[in-house]
Formats: C-alpha cells, structure tokens, sequence
C-alpha cells in the first residue's frame, strides 16, 4: 500500500524474518548463518547487480537487498575485519539489550511462556507470553494466539489476543492482528490489518 517497490534501492529495509533494524553489511556471506533467497531475490539479480548482503544482529540470517538500512547502525564490514571483530565479540559479555531467544519457523509452543530476555518470534505460541522488562518481536511468518505482556514488541506476522506493550507497539504493514492493544505509544503502518479495541491511555 503505502510502502516503495521492492526494487527501489531507496526503500529502507529490515530483517525479512525478525523486522529488525541492527544489521549490518558484509561483503561476503558468513559460513556458519544461513543465507535466506526469495523470488524477488533471484529476479532483482537478473536486472540489478549492485546487491548488498546484509546481517542480522538479531535472528543472525543474512539475506541479499538493494535498499539501505532502516536503522543508522549498519556497518560494512571485510573479511580480513571480521576476524578481531569475532575474537573480540567471543570474549565479550553481549549486552543484554541485544541477546534474544529466537522461537524458529518450526517451532510451536503451547502453554504460558515467560523469559527474562528479548524475545523473536518465528513460530507459532498457542498461549500466554510474559517478558514485562524486555522486547518482543513476531516475525512475518510468526504467530501469536494468546495474551501478551511485554516492554516493547513489534509485530510483522500474526497476532491475535489482547497485547499489553508497557512502552510502545508497532504494526507492520505486513502484520494481521485481531483483540485488543493497551499501550502508551501505537504505530500502525498503511496495509496493516487489524480488527478489535485500542487503549492507550
């Protein structure tokens, strides 16, 4: 709806799984991560040669795209580089702003969950999720049936329940929710849908 073409190298972009903004440039594909391909990878590399291979911080997939970076934080990055950069980060304690327990595609919860980290959604949980101190992400093939409670989330798959964001919530465009929303600040971006009651007092 309200977003650019796909191939408009202008288009800020996010992780295709997580929707995250920290990633970072790479000029060659990691080893040990995976590397995610769409059709509109294969036919951007037909008529566009000038791709850029991106990484996510967050979910750690790298995926290949034409547009810059929707966060400030990207980095390119050579291979030569990535080796102080890795021996450094081994011996580091990650931030805990940054560590997350990713829930994968293939993955599906039933029951309460609760966690004390950052939480990115791929799968599917079928019941209540907890973190009220951290950050939830659902993935744009992540689904959520149950009641949420969380710092922060965003959302780019499917929701459906009553979610409670102590901070802020962001519907993306590609996102379906349907239930309720009690936050102070609420983003909803054109071509998200959602049906149910708003409260953000």
């Amino acid at each position: 709806m309200g977003t650019s073409p796909p191939n408009n190298p202008r288009r800020p972009i996010r992780c295709p799984s997580c929707g995250s903004e920290r990633l970072q440039l790479r000029d060659k594909p990691d080893r040990i991560d995976r590397v995610t391909q769409t059709p509109s990878d294969r036919i951007r590399r037909l008529f566009i040669a000038d791709m850029r291979l991106y990484h996510c911080h967050i979910c750690r997939l790298q995926f290949y795209d034409v547009g810059p970076a929707a966060g400030p934080a990207v980095q390119e990055i050579t291979e030569a580089e990535a080796v102080p950069v890795l021996e450094k980060a081994a011996t580091a304690e990650p931030p805990a702003a940054e560590s997350a327990t990713v829930i994968g595609g293939t993955v599906t919860i039933k029951g309460r969950l609760s966690s004390r980290e950052n939480i990115v959604v791929n799968g599917e949980i079928q019941g209540d999720l907890e973190i009220p101190a951290h950050r939830l992400t659902i993935g744009m093939a992540g689904r959520i049936y149950g009641d949420v409670l969380a710092a922060e989330a965003e959302a780019l798959g499917t929701v459906e329940g009553t979610l409670d964001a102590r901070h802020k919530f962001t519907l993306r465009t590609c996102a379906s929710m349907t239930g309720s929303i009690r936050t102070p600040r609420l983003t909803i971006e054109d071509g998200a849908f959602f049906q149910g009651w708003i409260e953000t007092a």
